[in-house]
């Protein structure tokens, strides 16, 4: 009887362990695309990398070359710089996005959240926004596309590549079918940053077109 009783609670162990490894393999089957790339950047507290840039037009033609660095934070920082001769400076503190243009000694300034439906760069800083609404995910592999729901949007896809965990690369496709090729290198992730990186101040001799409403 004791034989019996102990196969029996085994028997009943068994169908329980199989019933939850059922219902997890059928959460992870139910997980969508949009899913996984969030759980990849909520893991992606900070992020900093050097970049080479390479942009091509339709045709495939190669228009610019460049090299800059970008640093990201959560929740909504990002730092943003193009080395010269291609100078060119954005900086998202939580509430702005900050154009900075040196060549014409210009600031634009517009909110945040506007921003992120013309840019979904910023959307690496904000796994948790409601701004994904607004785009489709696919995921193939290590590569997660994002495109923009909106035809009018600035940026109409960003692709990203990971090796493994690790961001390293990125393509964006804007209005105008320029596709933007960056490869990071030096690349420091969740290695802590100050939030001096993310702080703007307007530059002395610089013109300030301030959109924000």
């Amino acid at each position: 009887m004791k034989k019996m009783k102990y196969s029996s609670a085994l028997g009943k162990v068994s169908v329980m362990l199989c019933l939850a490894m059922g219902l997890a393999v059928n959460g992870y089957a139910q997980q969508t695309d949009e899913d996984m790339l969030k759980a990849r950047l909520q893991a992606l507290h900070y992020f900093s990398a050097n970049f080479t840039q390479k942009v091509t037009d339709a045709n495939h033609e190669v228009l610019q070359e460049a090299t800059g660095v970008i640093k990201l934070k959560q929740p909504n920082k990002l730092y943003w710089e193009l080395d010269p001769p291609n100078e060119n400076i954005l900086i998202a503190d939580g509430t702005t996005l900050w154009n900075v243009d040196p060549f014409v000694e210009q600031v634009t300034a517009i909110d945040q959240d506007q921003a992120v439906a013309n840019n979904p760069l910023i959307l690496l800083t904000q796994p948790n926004s409601d701004a994904w609404s607004h785009f489709t995910v696919s995921h193939s592999n290590n590569t997660f596309r994002i495109d923009a729901n909106r035809p009018d949007s600035a940026v109409h896809s960003l692709v990203l590549v990971f090796e493994g965990e690790q961001l390293s690369s990125m393509s964006m496709q804007d209005s105008q079918q320029q596709i933007s090729d960056l490869y990071f290198d030096n690349i420091q992730q969740n290695k802590t940053l100050n939030d001096d990186v993310f702080t703007f101040s307007l530059p002395e001799g610089y013109d300030l077109d301030d959109q924000r409403n």
